[in-house]
């Protein structure tokens, strides 16, 4: 299936141009391919590098602290730089004495606090709720740059 034309240029040059045309056509394709291969690879490479959404971070902090699946929902305000937490606490034992139950809730809050606050070096203030069984006990909230959070009990058991 040689043209006329090529027929020609055989003839002259002694050079058949079909098989060349050939090779440099698969040479044309195999480099797009690879060149298509390549950036989708580098895409995929730039993605796995990203570091995780602060809220996925938050929500491993508190529970490598807390405990596993303890976290019921994390919300990130970037104007505020604020992180809410809420989670599920692990320390809460209705029949305790209310002054022992607000101890260990407020070390709770503390502890979770703290640890976001030391690890994400881009928040100002993180919120933790703390609830038991869906209810609301305690919300503590630390800003950057003070020792303890502010902690206000919502619960009758351990509110004063």
């Amino acid at each position: 299936m040689t043209s006329a034309r090529s027929k020609k240029i055989a003839r002259k040059t002694g050079i058949n141009i079909v098989p060349i045309l050939i090779f440099v056509g698969a040479a044309v394709v195999l480099t797009a391919g690879l060149y298509a291969y390549d950036v989708q690879y580098r895409r995929a490479e730039e993605a796995r590098r990203r570091p995780p959404e602060p809220e996925a971070i938050a929500r491993n902090l508190v529970e490598n602290i807390v405990g596993a699946d303890t976290v019921k929902a994390v919300t990130f305000d970037r104007d505020r730089k604020a992180i809410t937490v809420t989670f599920e606490s692990v320390l809460f034992k209705p029949d305790r004495p209310r002054a022992e139950m607000r101890e260990l809730l407020e070390a709770e809050a503390t502890l979770a606090t703290q640890a976001i606050l030391t690890q994400m070096r881009d928040i100002e203030t993180v919120v933790a709720r703390l609830i038991a069984q869906g209810q609301p006990l305690a919300v503590a909230e630390l800003a950057r740059g003070k020792d303890r959070p502010a902690v206000t009990f919502e619960d009758p058991r351990v509110r004063d």
